[in-house]
């Protein structure tokens, strides 16, 4: 039977190989390198599925602004807005919660309009950096959080809305489609280098790999010179 969004992809996904990486994360600006396996974003998918769920009251048809640049931490934000039931939206007037680095965020929203707005710090764990006015930090919200993955299920449908006007059906369709353009086969490894500037990014980068059951290297401010090495140590099988 085929996936019917990107939830029941990244189900099959951990079902497969929970505790081989999934997504690595490497920025050359700060030398920064993080690694998650399947079963490792799945406890941060469950934790930021309760906070919407639990927490906000979020439902199905609800939708959530995310604006992030390529990072790690977008995996467990879009997959716990869509596990939750929401549609991701390129809009921060439609929304009724929003996700982003604090720049960008406090910019684009006027926080209490809405049930939600979270800032996702871009530095390491260990330097937190305090949100701005009105805003919440995303990573302290959500460490309170139940991360029993048995316990997440699935809000939405397949012909509820996902990403920007798309249902979840025609998202995995995107995803397998992606994975088809890019070149990545079955258990694929796919190296990212690319800026994030439209949601097809996010399903190039983020769900063709778990179309084909693969794997993703995520590279925020790249270095030329480190990419031939890193694909190399790395394994990866397509670069982008």
């Amino acid at each position: 039977m085929p996936h019917q969004g990107p939830e029941q992809l990244f189900a099959a996904r951990l079902v497969a190989d929970p505790g081989s990486p999934l997504v690595t994360f490497y920025d050359d600006a700060t030398g920064e390198r993080a690694e998650l396996s399947a079963k490792s974003l799945a406890n941060w998918v469950a934790k930021t599925h309760f906070l919407l769920v639990d927490e906000l009251g979020a439902a199905v048809g609800d939708r959530a602004f995310v604006r992030l640049p390529v990072h790690w931490l977008a995996a467990p934000v879009l997959l716990g807005c869509w596990y939750a039931g929401l549609e991701v939206v390129t809009d921060p007037a439609t929304a009724t919660v929003a996700f982003g680095d604090a720049d960008s965020l406090s910019a684009l929203i006027t926080p209490d309009r809405l049930d939600g707005a979270f800032a996702v710090s871009l530095l390491s764990m260990a330097r937190p950096s305090p949100p701005p006015l009105g805003m919440a930090d995303y990573s302290s919200s959500v460490r309170p959080m139940p991360d029993s993955w048995p316990t997440v299920r699935a809000q939405a449908g397949p012909g509820d809305l996902a990403l920007a006007g798309r249902s979840r059906a025609e998202l995995a369709e995107a995803a397998r489609q992606a994975a088809e353009e890019l070149g990545l086969g079955p258990a694929g490894r796919l190296m990212w280098t690319v800026p994030w500037a439209a949601p097809q990014h996010w399903v190039a980068s983020l769900l063709a790999p778990l179309a084909v059951g693969g794997s993703v290297v995520l590279v925020r401010n790249p270095d030329p010179a480190k990419a031939a090495a890193r694909a190399q140590a790395e394994n990866v099988t397509v670069s982008h």
